[in-house]
C-alpha cells in the first residue's frame, strides 16, 4: 500500500465535524494515557509532557480523515485502551485484587491494551480472508410451478491489492451454481481499480454460466471521477470503456430499464442515486404496464431504500448492496442511525428487501461487520 494511501483513503465533508470531535477525544485521551505509561520509565516531567502532546496530536491530525486506514487503527486503538481501563476497573473493585494480579503492570505499560487491539486487527483480517455463500428461499404464487434461482453478486470494488485468487476462486464456486439468472449489483469496480484490473473482473464475472443471462447496475463507484471522491484515485478508464467491457463481456446493462424473463418476472435496473444529482430518478410505476403486476417483479437498486421512503405496493423483491454489512465497526449503528436498511432480509410493506454485505468490501483491509459473500436467491 501506498504509505499516502494509507493516510488520505478518503473522507465525506458532512462527517468532517464527527472527525474533529472524535479527534480531540481520542488526542486527550491519548495525552493522558501515554503520559501515565511513562512514569514507568526515568524520565524528566518536561520530556514525558513533549512526547505525549506529540503522540496526541499525531492521533488528532489523524483522525481528521476518519474514513482513512490511519483513523480506523487508531480509533481501535482508543477502543482497546478504553477496554483495557474497564477490566482494570473491574479487577480493582469487582475481583478485589484476588486474581490476575498481572493486571496492573500489564495495563499500565499498555500492553493489556496491545492484546486486545491485536485481537481486534486479526479477526478484521481474517473477515476478509474468505467468501460465503448466502441463501435465501421466497415463495410465489406469480410463477405458477417454474422455480428461479438468481446470483446476486455486489461490491467487489475490484483490486489487485484485494487477494483476486480469492476472488476467483468464488467466481468458480459460483459458476456450479448454475444460476438462472446473475445480477451485478453495482461497485463491481470503482475509482482505484487499474484499467487492466476492470476488464479482468468484468470478463470472470461474465463468464458465469447462467440460464437468462448476466445483468449490471451501477453503483455510486463504477462511474465516479477519482476527483470527486478522494485525494488519491488513481481511475484509469472512462465511462465508455467501462460500458464496453461489460457489454463485450455478454452482461447487460439495465440503467432504468426492465427486461422480461419467460413472461414470470421482471428485472428493473435502477440508475444509482448518486450518478445523475440534478434529476430526479425515473418512476419505478411508469416503467411498468399493467400487465406486468401479475408477474413476479424484480428491482435492482445499487442503494437500499431508506426506511422513511415508500416504493409503492406491487414490488416483490429489491436486491441491494452498498452498505458492506457496515464492515467496520460501529459504522453498521451509523447506518441504521441514518435510517439505512444495512444488512440481510427485510419486509418493507409487500416486498421483500435483500441487502448484501458485498463480495469484498470497500477501502479498508479489513472487516469486522458483516462477511464477505454472494448471495443465491431461489424463487419458488
Amino acid at each position: 500500500m501506498n504509505p499516502i494511501d494509507f493516510f488520505t483513503l478518503s473522507y465525506f465533508g458532512r462527517y468532517y465535524i464527527i472527525a474533529i470531535i472524535l479527534g480531540i477525544i481520542i488526542g486527550v485521551y491519548t495525552l493522558f494515557r501515554v503520559y501515565f505509561a511513562l512514569n514507568d520509565f526515568k524520565l524528566l516531567k518536561i520530556k514525558k509532557i513533549i512526547i505525549s502532546t506529540v503522540i496526541a496530536v499525531l492521533a488528532f491530525v489523524t483522525m481528521l480523515n476518519g474514513w482513512s486506514d490511519a483513523a480506523i487503527f487508531i480509533s481501535y486503538l482508543f477502543f482497546a485502551s478504553i477496554l483495557a481501563d474497564l477490566i482494570r476497573l473491574v479487577w480493582k473493585y469487582l475481583l478485589k485484587d484476588k486474581y490476575l494480579k498481572l493486571i496492573p503492570r500489564l495495563h499500565k505499560k499498555g500492553i493489556l491494551a496491545f492484546i486486545i487491539f491485536t485481537i481486534i486487527i486479526i479477526n478484521g483480517f481474517y473477515g476478509m480472508s474468505h467468501i460465503d455463500q448466502t441463501e435465501y428461499n421466497l415463495t410465489t404464487n406469480k410463477i405458477g410451478n417454474n422455480s428461479y434461482s438468481i446470483l446476486f453478486i455486489s461490491d467487489v470494488h475490484y483490486n489487485p491489492d484485494k487477494n483476486p485468487q480469492l476472488i476467483k476462486e468464488s467466481i468458480s464456486k459460483m459458476n456450479e451454481l448454475k444460476p438462472d439468472i446473475v445480477i451485478l449489483g453495482g461497485d463491481i469496480v470503482d475509482e482505484r481499480t487499474p484499467k487492466d484490473s476492470m476488464k479482468e473482473i468484468i470478463k470472470e464475472l461474465g463468464s458465469i454460466n447462467s440460464t437468462y443471462g448476466t445483468y449490471y447496475i451501477y453503483g455510486n463507484h463504477d462511474k465516479r471521477p477519482d476527483t470527486e471522491f478522494c485525494e488519491n484515485g488513481k481511475r484509469t478508464f472512462t465511462d465508455k470503456e467501462l460500458n464496453q467491457a461489460i457489454t463485450s463481456s455478454g452482461i447487460k446493462i439495465l440503467e432504468d430499464k426492465k427486461v422480461i424473463i419467460n413472461d414470470d418476472l421482471v428485472l428493473i435496473g435502477r440508475e444509482d442515486r448518486n450518478q445523475n444529482k440534478f434529476t430526479e430518478r425515473a418512476n419505478i410505476t411508469d416503467m411498468l404496464n399493467k400487465s406486468d403486476y401479475s408477474k413476479y417483479i424484480v428491482v435492482l437498486d445499487h442503494q437500499p431504500i431508506p426506511k422513511q421512503e415508500d416504493l409503492g405496493d406491487g414490488i416483490d423483491l429489491q436486491l441491494s448492496g452498498h452498505t458492506h454489512g457496515g464492515q467496520i465497526f460501529p459504522f453498521n449503528l451509523f447506518q441504521e442511525l441514518n435510517h439505512i436498511y444495512n444488512y440481510g432480509i427485510y419486509k418493507h410493506h409487500t416486498m421483500t428487501l435483500i441487502v448484501s454485505s458485498g463480495l469484498i468490501g470497500s477501502g479498508w483491509p479489513m472487516r469486522n461487520e458483516g462477511k464477505c459473500e454472494y448471495v443465491l436467491i431461489n424463487i419458488n
